[in-house]
């Protein structure tokens, strides 16, 4: 017979990353951010609208 052809993971392979200390976000943090995200896309949509109009 052939080897084994399933690959066997590390100790680790399981276990979701962490987030660094540094790089996480308080909740009122991540609802500012979804927000300027949010507007900043709502713009774009604008004027791509106004684009097509002039078109």
């Amino acid at each position: 017979m052939g080897r084994d052809e399933h690959a066997k993971g590390g100790k680790n392979a399981a276990s979701l990353p962490q987030t660094p200390k540094n790089q996480k976000l308080s909740a009122t943090e991540m609802r500012a951010e979804m927000a300027r995200e949010l507007d900043s896309i709502e713009t774009l949509v604008k004027q791509r609208k106004q684009n097509e109009k002039r078109k």
